[in-house]
């Protein structure tokens, strides 16, 4: 192997090691910032949560359900497996 070959493998050692040693303090880099950001967050007290004004438990009465009207059901297809499974003596389907 000449010096010029292994200078290039080299080179692209180099590059991957130094773009893998980016890619780790990226990742690193957004963690700690959620990480941050999640000890920052401030939550309500649960006396300030009222559940009565912000969920809303019974249904208003203009609301109805109705059920899902199907317009021209394919019939069933027929299949030979059903002839099949009835179980048909052998004179009836020709044998001897």
């Amino acid at each position: 192997m000449s010096p010029l070959d292994m200078l290039i493998f080299l080179f692209f050692i180099l590059v991957t090691i130094k773009a893998a040693i980016a890619c780790r303090d990226h990742w690193r880099d957004i963690d700690e910032e959620a990480e941050r950001l999640a000890s920052r967050r401030v939550r309500p007290s649960a006396h300030l949560v009222r559940t009565a004004n912000a969920v809303r438990t019974v249904k208003p009465s203009s609301v109805r359900i109705t059920p899902i009207k199907r317009v021209n059901t394919p019939a069933a297809a027929y299949s030979r497996r059903l002839t099949v499974a009835k179980n048909t003596p052998l004179k009836d389907k020709g044998a001897a």
